[in-house]
């Protein structure tokens, strides 16, 4: 944990806040105008007498003044982290309350709310974690958390980050994470009038790459590697999930073959198994159901036997890329970079994603529209077999 007082940053934000320039400050204070410019850039700080007329030409406390922080490290706030998700788990209201002391004792902690507001989303939709509903696997409280105060909670958290951050990543987060909270909380037109700004952003991957050379001309080629990895990564990313969503929206035969081959080689071209172990199942799946309702019996079975192929295949404890194309992402992808305690978390969280895909699977293929479409079709019948048995049937 590191110790932080703050005085020149409260000075520049409230000083921007009010509409005072430098030279005005300095004047009232009796200062030069360099003085006040050192104090924001935190290269100097101001006489100790100057603090109560600072504080009170602003209207803050000397401890608002002083905006004294305590930033945990990235370990530290995912080991947090892990032990209220574990506990949530076994007893919601029990995690809660304890949730509830650590944003309190660090309500300055950016990075730590910002997750914390996560997980209270996520209790608000009536989950004790992202894959089991609350009250699944018991807990000694009876009633449940109300969902619209746990949002309103976790909006107040989002609030307290745009407030207090100040790296630009955090802000985007913070902003990204607000409208995911609006949208599950049902308020879909603040959800959509918060992101069409962040979303109409102009397109970030022109000055990614004017940076990217700029960094190469200035020798700094290991700062311009992990760039573009990163944008690259970004980027995977988004085609393959984007592919999968309108596979599901636009329910169109022809579009989902011609998707989920387009898909299949991104995903095999950029060697993402390790980054999404899953995404190949789920779309083939996707894929599969679209040509189902189509009445394509060949080829939606053939893409069902895909997803059992793929689901099979996941390993048990996926191992962190060695692909030349991620070199640069490695200590990015490996949960263990951030301490112990969340790599053990990560871990459980991956076994439980994977015991409800394999449920969901089994599910989905033994259903009656499967039965209905393929029958006795000893193709369907191996499917069917494979999914029981990967359920553990």
């Amino acid at each position: 944990m590191s110790e932080s007082i703050n005085i020149g940053r409260t000075i520049a934000r409230e000083r921007r806040r009010a509409g005072v320039t430098q030279e005005a400050l300095a004047a009232h204070l009796g200062v030069s105008k360099a003085a006040v410019s050192k104090w924001e850039l935190g290269q100097s700080l101001p006489d100790v007498s100057l603090l109560p007329r600072i504080a009170a030409y602003f209207s803050l406390t000397l401890d608002e003044l002083f905006d004294w922080r305590d930033e945990l490290s990235q370990e530290e706030s995912a080991a947090l982290y892990a032990e209220v998700y574990a506990l949530g788990e076994k007893d919601l209201a029990s995690a809660h309350k304890r949730l509830r002391a650590l944003a309190s004792e660090h309500y300055s902690d950016a990075n730590l709310l910002l997750m914390f507001a996560s997980l209270l989303t996520v209790w608000a939709g009536g989950m004790a974690t992202p894959f089991a509903p609350a009250g699944e696997k018991g807990g000694s409280s009876d009633a449940p958390l109300d969902a619209d105060d746990l949002a309103d909670e976790a909006l107040a958290l989002l609030d307290r980050v745009l407030e207090v951050a100040t790296d630009p990543s955090a802000l985007y987060l913070a902003q990204q994470q607000r409208a995911t909270t609006l949208f599950h909380a049902g308020r879909y037109e603040e959800a959509a009038s918060l992101l069409e700004p962040l979303v109409r952003r102009q397109d970030a991957s022109a000055p990614t790459m004017l940076l990217a050379s700029a960094y190469r001309k200035l020798g700094r080629d290991d700062e311009a590697l992990d760039l573009l990895q990163a944008e690259r990564l970004r980027a995977a990313s988004f085609v393959l999930s984007s592919l999968m969503q309108e596979v599901g929206m636009r329910d169109d035969a022809a579009f989902a073959r011609v998707a989920g081959n387009a898909a299949g080689a991104v995903f095999e071209a950029l060697d993402m198994g390790t980054v999404n172990p899953f995404f190949s199942a789920t779309m083939s799946l996707e894929v599969a159901d679209t040509l189902r309702r189509a009445g394509e019996k060949d080829t939606a079975l053939d893409a069902l036997a895909r997803a059992a192929e793929a689901l099979a295949a996941v390993p048990a404890r996926p191992a962190p890329s060695d692909s030349p194309l991620w070199d640069r992402m490695a200590d990015r992808l490996d949960p263990a970079q951030a301490g112990e305690a969340w790599a053990a978390h990560k871990s459980r969280q991956a076994d439980e994603v994977e015991s409800l895909m394999r449920q969901a699977f089994a599910e989905q293929v033994s259903s009656p529209k499967w039965r209905e479409l393929a029958g006795n079709d000893p193709r369907y019948q191996d499917v069917l077999a494979n999914a029981l048995r990967l359920r553990g049937l």
